[in-house]
Order: structure tokens, then C-alpha cells, then sequence
């Protein structure tokens, strides 16, 4: 017998891909599944699409961008017991999918769900809010909410890249204190990035780190100017070690931020938290399809 799944899809995400293939989706995963679809209709509705109704399904497919991912997870962690989480990329960046090293050709994605290579991973928390990516403030979170939903499927993630060279002149640094595990650290910086999985924008930063690893990997920027800016970019694409004095970067666990003034909070493309904040991994919090 069939095991029974639930795909929730965003019909607005990226360019509409998902819609617009959801016949062949369907078709491809009811090979190994009975399958039931929700289209969300509001912001917040796949959280509460997946809250609703993780008593009656093995498994809960994200199909969507991160934002419908990110929704979906902070419904399954409502609940104490959690189907499996698989994902559908349908957005611009497909951060969480890139982590997960699930291909983002869709097709393609069906089959590597029916494979079930079914991977345990944690999630960040923040408040009473979960993360699978990333948590961010300061330049990241003005980026996110000033990129439009038209501008991204017409330019992708590199538009993510352009916004940000064109606040960087009109950031403010403001002041931070980060207490972790290990130490006190107060600084200036433009933006914070803690960092669950590996991609940021479709840019992967931090290959060898992973939604299993047990840490966090925290980025500060300071007061960075455009060369240098272009200069942690080479390096990034010449695959060699980032080594700017512009930037901090360490590990965690566990993260304590305050800053002056308070900063927005973004998590996963969610702005819904302002600055003290107290950040933390909970293990093995998720059974998804995917690998680390």
C-alpha cells in the first residue's frame, strides 16, 4: 500500500514553474505515494497547511520557494511528532534545496524524493520562530525586503547581489555584542549572517558545513568598502580562504545578539523579530529527503 503525501505548493513562487508543471509533478511522485495538494493562498498559510494536518501524512512536500519552506517547517515544528519533510524547488535562490543537494531541475527533484535518502538535520531557533537557512540583520535584511517579487524572476539571485552594492554606500554600522558558547565579542558592523546551511542568494559560502555539523556559522561585516567587497568576492570564486580584516568570522551554537540601535531580524526571508535576540541549533529537530 501506498504511503500518503501531502504537497503544498506556492502557485506565485519564482515564475510560476511549479504551477505550471504541477500535472507532471503529480504524476512522477504518485509512482510511490497516494497524494493529496494544497495551494496556499495567503501569506502563512503553508504553516498552517502543514500544522493542520501533520497527524495524517508519512510525508509533507514544500513545493515553492524558501519562504514556502520556511513556513512549512515552522508548521511541523508546532507538532511533537513530524512527518518527513521533502522539498520541490520552485523559488529564485533555492537556498535550502542547494544545501540539501537536491536538484533543482523539478523533474529531476521528483525522482531524487522517491529515492528517499531520508537525512536528520536541525534547525535554528529564534524566539518562538525556526530557521533551516539562515538568520540575518542589518544590510541582509534591508536586501531582502526592498527585492521585488517581479525584479527577482526577471534577474534571478543576482539581484540579491545588485541590491546589495547599491545600499552599501547608505548602510549605517551600528553597534553589536554577540555572546556564544566560547566568548564576548562587541564590534561595529553593517550586517550579521548566521548561517544554518551552506547557500546564501545561490551562492554557496560554506561548503563544508552543513545542516548536521552542530554549529552555526556566524559572518560579521564591519564597515567594508566596494574593493573590498570585490576583493571577498574574488575569493570566493577563486575558491580560496575568505581573509578580510572587514569581516569576522567564527562558529556556535548558541548566540546571544544585542544591538545599537536594534536591528530587524530575517530569518529565511521572514522578518519578524527585532534585536536582543537569543538564537539556537535544536537537534535532529527534522527527517528530510535529502543528503549533507
Amino acid at each position: 500500500m501506498k504511503g500518503q503525501l501531502l504537497l503544498i505548493y506556492n502557485p506565485s513562487s519564482g515564475k510560476q514553474l511549479v504551477h505550471r508543471m504541477l500535472g507532471d509533478l503529480i504524476l512522477s511522485l504518485q509512482e510511490k505515494w497516494e497524494i493529496t495538494v494544497r495551494a496556499t493562498s495567503y501569506a502563512g498559510h503553508a504553516e498552517t497547511l502543514a500544522s493542520s494536518a501533520s497527524a495524517d501524512y508519512e510525508v509533507i512536500i514544500a513545493a515553492g520557494g524558501d519562504g514556502t519552506i520556511h513556513e512549512v517547517v515552522n508548521g511541523l515544528m508546532q507538532k511533537e511528532q513530524r512527518p518527513i519533510l521533502g522539498i520541490l524547488p520552485g523559488g529564485t535562490a533555492n537556498d535550502i534545496a542547494r544545501s540539501l543537494q537536491i536538484p533543482l531541475n523539478l523533474l529531476e527533484a521528483c525522482n531524487f524524493l522517491k529515492s528517499e535518502s531520508i537525512q536528520s538535520i536541525e534547525v535554528g531557533k529564534c524566539g518562538e520562530r525556526h530557521f533551516i537557512n539562515f538568520l540575518g540583520f542589518g544590510l541582509i535584511s534591508q536586501v531582502s525586503n526592498q527585492v521585488k517579487g517581479e525584479t527577482k524572476a526577471l534577474f534571478g539571485h543576482f539581484t540579491y547581489y545588485l541590491k546589495s552594492l547599491q545600499n552599501l554606500r547608505n548602510q549605517s554600522s551600528f553597534r553589536i555584542q554577540i555572546e556564544t558558547e566560547e566568548r564576548t565579542l562587541e564590534t561595529e558592523a553593517v550586517m550579521g549572517y548566521i548561517a544554518n546551511g551552506r547557500s546564501l542568494g545561490g551562492m554557496e559560502l560554506f561548503p563544508y558545513s552543513g545542516l548536521g555539523d552542530g554549529q552555526f556559522e556566524v559572518f560579521l561585516v564591519h564597515d567594508i568598502s566596494l574593493a573590498e567587497l570585490v576583493n571577498v568576492a574574488s575569493s570566493y570564486f577563486r575558491h580560496t580562504p575568505i581573509n578580510d580584516q572587514s569581516m569576522t568570522h567564527f562558529q556556535a551554537s548558541s548566540i546571544t545578539i544585542e544591538c545599537e540601535p536594534s536591528q530587524l531580524i530575517d530569518m529565511d526571508g521572514e522578518k519578524s523579530d527585532m534585536t536582543p535576540v537569543k538564537i539556537e541549533l535544536v537537534p535532529s529537530a527534522l527527517q528530510v529527503i535529502g543528503q549533507l
